[in-house]
């Protein structure tokens, strides 16, 4: 009979590791990508929301440093571009400058955005009609709105596999570590 080095999974450990962990990804995975598509679907209609003049009041590369488990750490910049307009004699204020606008780790991506959006330029501002507040400065779908979708989607896939063959995989592993071993 052969003898395993390894322990059986405990029946807590073998629920965690093949229904909860899992589950942390899909559960990830489709609020993302919920949030992603929806992105999405702002940045192709902002192509018909109506537009005004704006001023910009701010602009600047915002550089954030965090610091990870091991004593490392990582910078990413983001531009920080703040404008107004006026919808209907009411001031709004916005800093969004296209769907999908996230940092980044090159701080040469952030200020070519401070470059196009200098402080005190007249820029157009594109609004959600009703809801001015959901504003923009570059309407239309763009290469980066897809990040956030297709990274929820990965991650979605990912647990939804993992919750399908984990388990199967898990009791097909204890199954091999406890049959015999043949005789030779």
């Amino acid at each position: 009979m052969r003898t395993s080095s390894s322990r059986k999974m405990s029946p807590g450990k073998k629920f965690f590791f093949s229904r909860i962990f899992p589950l942390v990804f899909v559960v990830i995975g489709a609020g993302t990508a919920f949030l992603g598509i929806r992105g999405l679907i702002r940045a192709k209609a902002s192509v018909d929301w109506p537009s005004t003049q704006g001023k910009v009041v701010e602009s600047s590369v915002e550089r954030r440093r965090s610091s990870g488990r091991k004593g490392g750490s990582s910078t990413t910049y983001h531009a920080e571009i703040m404008y107004e307009f006026t919808v209907e004699d009411t001031l709004f204020n916005g800093d969004r400058v296209a769907y999908g606008d996230y940092s980044s780790s090159s701080p040469s991506r952030a200020r070519r955005i401070v470059n196009r959006y200098p402080k005190g330029k007249s820029v157009t501002v594109h609004y959600m009609p009703g809801n001015p507040e959901e504003c923009l400065l570059e309407p239309g779908v763009k290469g980066q709105s897809w990040f956030l979708p297709g990274f929820g989607i990965l991650f979605f896939t990912a647990g939804s596999l993992m919750a399908a063959f984990l388990p199967g995989t898990i009791n097909k592993q204890e199954l091999a570590e406890q049959s015999p071993e043949p005789d030779n």
